[in-house]
Parts: C-alpha cells; sequence; structure tokens
C-alpha cells in the first residue's frame, strides 16, 4: 500500500472513524448546506431546523477562515486526533479539550487559520502582534465568507468570548443536532471502513477515485510531496461532495461511506459463499497467519503482537484490521487499547465452505 514518490518512503495509507473526524466533517457540511440541490437532504433540514442563535454562531465562527473554514480544522488538528487512544475517545472527551485550552490558543488559531488563506493566495503576511482594530481587521478581511468582519474582530480581541462562543457551538452542535445522527449512522460507517481496510490500493488517487467516485483534487495531488500519511475517513451524509483536509504532512480524505458500501465489495465466485472470499483474502498473507497462531493462546492487546512480530505498529494495524474486516479476530476495547482474539466461529465456517467446495 501507499504511493511512490521519488526519494521518499511510501505514503501511509490508513483508514479511521472517529467521533472528532467525523463531527468535523459534519458541522463543515451542514455549515455548507444552503442548496438542496447539492446537499444532502438532512443537511439542509439539520441547518435549517438549528436554532437561530446557533446558525449564526456557525455563520460567524465557520465564515471567516476562507472557503476551507480553516478554523474549524484548527480545532481538529489541535486534538491530535490521529493519537491512538483519540480514535477511541468520545464527545465528551473532544469538548474538555477544547475547554482546557487557554484563550490566547484560540486567538493563535484564528491567525494561523487566515494566514493559510493568505499562503492559499502565495501571499507571505504576519498576524498584528497589537490590539489595532483596523490592523486586524484588515488582516481578517481576505478570510471573510459569510462572518460580520466587524463581529470576528470584536471576538479576536476578546480571546475569553471567541473561546466560549467556540466552545458553545461545537457543544450545542453536537447535543441539539448531530449525536443521534452519528448513532445512526455510525454502523453503516464502521461497515464501510471495514471494507476499505480490506482492499489494497495502488496509491492514493486509486483508493480516493474508488471511495469517493472523484478524482484527487488538483490542490491534493500537488501537496502529495509534502504529505506523510493519508486517512480515509467514511463520511455518511457527504454524498457527492469532495471533502478534504490538507495539514501537511497529514492528509484527511473523506469518502462517502453509504457509495462505499455499495461499490466496495469483492467479485465473488457463484460457486463459493459470500462470506468467503474476503476471509480467505485474509487467511493469505504469512503474517497474518502469524498472528492467528499467536492468538491460539490468548488473547492479546495490539503492541503485544507488534512486540512478538517484530515489525513497525502500522503494518500490525493494517494486518489486524483486514482480520478484524474479515470477521476473523474479535475486538474489545478497554482502558484506550484494543485486545484481539481468534474468532473461532468464523475460521469453523470458513473451513466448512472450503470443504463444501471441495
Amino acid at each position: 500500500m501507499g504511493e511512490l514518490i521519488v526519494g521518499r518512503p511510501a505514503l501511509k495509507l490508513e483508514f479511521a472513524v472517529s467521533v472528532v473526524l467525523d463531527l468535523t466533517s459534519a458541522i463543515s457540511l451542514v455549515y455548507r448546506a444552503t442548496d438542496p440541490r447539492r446537499f444532502e437532504r438532512w443537511l439542509v433540514d439539520a441547518r435549517q431546523s438549528l436554532d437561530p442563535e446557533v446558525q449564526h454562531e456557525l455563520d460567524t465562527l465557520l465564515g471567516f477562515s476562507g472557503r476551507l473554514l480553516y478554523f474549524i480544522e484548527e480545532l481538529l488538528v489541535s486534538y491530535d486526533p490521529f493519537e491512538p487512544s483519540r480514535l477511541s475517545e468520545g464527545f465528551d472527551d473532544f469538548l474538555a479539550h477544547l475547554e482546557g485550552l487557554p484563550p490566547h490558543e484560540y486567538k493563535s488559531m484564528v491567525a494561523q487559520s487566515v494566514l493559510r488563506v493568505y499562503r492559499d493566495r502565495g501571499v507571505t503576511e504576519t498576524p498584528p502582534m497589537n490590539g489595532d482594530r483596523d490592523d486586524w481587521r484588515t488582516f481578517l478581511e481576505p478570510g471573510i465568507t459569510r462572518a460580520d468582519l466587524d463581529e470576528v474582530v470584536d471576538l479576536v480581541l476578546a480571546p475569553e468570548q471567541l473561546k466560549v462562543r467556540t466552545v458553545n457551538l461545537i457543544r450545542r452542535f453536537w447535543q441539539e443536532c448531530y449525536a443521534p445522527e452519528f448513532e445512526r449512522a455510525l454502523p453503516e460507517m464502521r461497515r464501510a471502513l471495514r471494507q476499505a481496510r480490506s482492499t489494497t490500493y495502488p496509491g492514493v488517487g486509486v483508493a480516493f477515485s474508488e471511495l469517493s467516485g472523484h478524482r484527487l483534487p488538483e490542490e491534493v495531488q500537488l501537496a502529495l510531496p509534502h504529505v506523510e500519511r493519508v486517512t480515509f475517513c467514511p463520511s455518511y451524509h457527504l454524498g457527492n461532495f469532495v471533502q478534504f483536509i490538507l495539514y501537511a504532512p497529514e492528509l484527511i480524505l473523506y469518502f462517502n461511506c453509504q457509495r462505499a458500501s455499495a461499490v466496495i465489495q469483492p467479485e465473488q465466485d457463484s460457486s463459493a459463499s459470500p462470506d468467503l472470499l474476503p476471509g480467505l483474502r485474509a487467511l493469505a498473507d504469512g503474517t497474518r497467519l502469524r498472528i492467528i497462531e499467536m492468538l491460539r493462546g490468548g488473547e492479546l492487546y495490539a503492541q503485544e503482537v507488534v512486540g512478538r512480530l517484530g515489525i513497525s505498529q502500522s503494518a500490525v494495524s493494517r494486518h489486524l484490521a483486514m482480520l478484524e474486516a474479515a470477521d476473523i479476530v474479535n475486538v474489545r476495547p478497554s482502558n484506550g487499547m484494543k485486545y484481539y482474539a481468534i474468532n473461532a466461529r468464523r475460521l469453523r465456517q470458513l473451513a466448512e465452505e472450503l470443504e463444501r467446495i471441495g
């Protein structure tokens, strides 16, 4: 897996779903969902159903950092979302992180998000080092889309209020709009994730095309030499919208999980059970067979598997993900770690299918 770049190791292709990754996608989509011809009906209805105060905060806090909504990305990146334990954490953990950040961090994230707008235009700029209102107004103006410029200036010059309003928006959006929908969509997102993990892709562009039905955006393609890891994330309401977060060396590519569930299906031999081929593909690798042999002695957590195999953690994660997607191992999360055990029923089923074919 990976895309070779001259002079650089292959890119890491990973697949993940988490509350904070999906929340970032959802709030960005709801912000944009003003045209029912371009966005899924749920998104349009969700935006219209928001309390007017929340709609105003949405347009203010997402509407000052350019068309790519860089401020919401800064909130995501501040959480270090790819640290392994973060992927299994819930909304309350993310909210506690935001509440724990000092106000000056929010002002810094505003400045960083607007600097990214300038960089996209090929312009070098520095944020004001003082509290001069006119200087901040001039600095912020290029990033304004829907927000009122003067209101944003007021917030930047009062970072305590900036923090309070940002945290309240995230809390209210989750509690009043998205929490029930996330729980409803989570099984489908996990299903698409398992299917994506069980497929081998020759490169980032091919993976994105197969998962999303779109070509990799040119600005992403040009940035790949500066990217070390690409994380594909399923999104339930993405529809035909292309969504990504480029924060080198990280790149997040979202894909429509409803489309992926329909498209990413292995070709099946008419003589074999529909469940047989994914299992055989998962078993057709020496490393994965060694993992199964190790698990015969009992449940192990991922780091124990890494230590016994003597290969990289990312490689072990991919092998375990493929075994999980094929239902050959069961996974039990506990205290921020994942414990793996053999699914004996599934192995017996595969053996019986092979015997029937023979």
